[in-house]
């Protein structure tokens, strides 16, 4: 009830103030998305709130997961280090009144002080990261108690060759096992790992799609559009210093304010006072470009790579159902490998491809919401008594909420196998730079009738009254 009210009050905020440059501490609905270092819980589900299917129970569990909360790497730490050194300016300018920030705001500024833990730990795991898989492991907990009371071998858990991976992995199995008698093991990630990372070792993918020229095209469009620029303007004007801003600063001031903003308790930085709601909508579209053309529907080799986690879901589940299988199976990734499992699966598939000079209010693609950080797939096998029979039910969740792809009261197993069955046979033959090009190389796009598959989510938008800024 209570979300549901500040849901309105913001919406009756935005009404009101329009585009109005306003107090960004004293602003009680400020913009929660931040692409794809969006906290977990900015956006996420609860596996709580859904109810046991009746006559059955849970016997075995898949999950994969992006890493938790992290510090940005050395580029960034590095850019976003020089836009911190303009803070005395920012400070000196209100002084001198030639800012436009807010009393409120510029005294944040004043106790802002540089976090050298990043240039030292570049792409750590945080803290903030660390609950984030803790929560996600005691959840689990809480809904499925008949999991945990296997022996060690019955659960197996996976992280790939990153500080990020593997600790994110310690605090979902810490909060999995919290306050029961359960001992598990996490394994050793592998140097090359084609289940949860194929595409580090994929040519095709390395030197054909991370880096492609269209990638720099449609970002460069973005940065070039009249709403960019205005931006640019609106932040020199704001500030009121004699540095002028570039388009990179611009995207470096917003770096610190979202990274700032992930770490803060009330999730607040003054490196975001500079910026309106409606302009931080434009820069969060920049990662639904950036993700679209490295790691999703832009390229054919992104679906492909997604196949290779669900062979080993196929086949786990598959187990299960033949009592050879294990109560619970985790892996833990990265972002890229999540958006390829989408692609895979053709979730969040829009009828037309994203464009950097036209940004679609209705799109499906999302960072935000697909690409935060924690982000998820959870699959529930559910062993069932019907009409005296014994039967399988499956559940799939993405960062625990219910996707199209198996309703809430599941899918039969037959229903799955025909999803996930044509992924048992899935190779990696195509990373060879000479493999041919499929004659229909883009998954992109769907017709009218297959985008279903993700309007759970486009609701969601609706109700929190975020597309109206698109």
């Amino acid at each position: 009830m209570y979300r549901s009210v500040l849901v309105v009050s913001c919406l009756l905020s935005l009404v009101v103030s329009g585009s109005e440059f306003s107090c960004y501490f004293n602003n009680a609905c400020p913009f929660q998305m931040f692409g794809s270092k969006t906290p977990y819980d900015t956006g996420r589900g609860d596996l709580r709130d859904f109810k046991k299917l009746e006559g059955c129970e849970a016997v075995s569990l898949w999950s994969i997961h992006r890493h938790g909360n992290r510090n940005p790497g050395s580029s960034v730490t590095a850019a976003v280090k020089v836009i911190a050194g303009l803070k005395d300016q920012i400070v000196q300018a209100f002084d001198q009144g030639s800012s436009l920030l807010c009393a409120t705001d510029i005294d944040e500024f004043r106790k802002w002080t540089w976090n050298e833990t990043l240039e030292t730990t570049p792409s750590y795991l945080t803290g903030v990261g660390y609950e984030e898989l803790y929560g996600i492991g005691s959840r689990i907990r809480a809904a499925y108690p008949e999991l945990l009371n296997g022996s060690t071998e019955d659960y197996y858990f996976r992280p790939t060759n990153y500080q990020r991976t593997i600790t994110s992995a310690m605090g979902f199995v810490h909060g999995l096992t919290d306050g029961t008698s359960l001992k598990v093991a996490i394994d050793e990630p592998r140097d090359v790992d084609d289940v949860i990372q194929p595409y580090a070792n994929c040519q095709k993918y390395q030197e054909t799609v991370r880096d492609a020229p269209i990638l720099d095209k449609v970002v460069a469009e973005l940065e070039s559009s009249p709403d960019y620029a205005a931006i640019r303007h609106a932040v020199q004007k704001r500030l009121g210093i004699a540095y002028q801003i570039t388009t990179e600063d611009v995207f470096s001031i917003y770096e610190l304010c979202r990274f700032y903003r992930s770490w803060d308790e009330k999730k607040q930085s003054p490196w975001c006072s500079m910026f309106t709601n409606e302009e931080l909508v434009i820069l969060d579209y920049r990662d639904d470009l950036r993700h679209y053309y490295r790691n999703g529907y832009g390229s054919w080799v992104n679906s492909r790579l997604g196949e290779q986690p669900l062979r080993d879901l196929y086949q786990k589940l598959s187990a299960a159902t033949q009592g050879q299988g294990q109560k619970i199976v985790s892996y833990f990734s990265h972002d890229a490998m999540m958006e390829m499992v989408y692609c895979a699966l053709q979730l969040f598939n829009d009828r037309e491809p994203l464009r950097g000079d036209n940004r679609n209010p209705d799109r499906l693609w999302r960072t935000s919401y697909i690409g935060a950080m924690a982000i998820n797939m959870i699959t529930v096998l559910n062993r069932c008594q019907e009409s005296g029979t014994e039967a399988y039910r499956v559940q799939i969740f993405v960062g625990e909420k219910v996707t199209e792809l198996c309703p809430v009261e599941g899918c039969s197993w037959e229903e799955f196998e025909h999803m996930f069955k044509q992924f048992n046979d899935t190779n990696l033959n195509f990373c060879a730079l000479d493999y041919p090009e499929p004659e229909d190389p883009m998954p992109c796009c769907l017709p009218d009738s297959a985008a279903v598959h993700s309007i759970s989510w486009v609701v969601l938008l609706l109700l929190i009254g975020i597309s109206r800024f698109w």
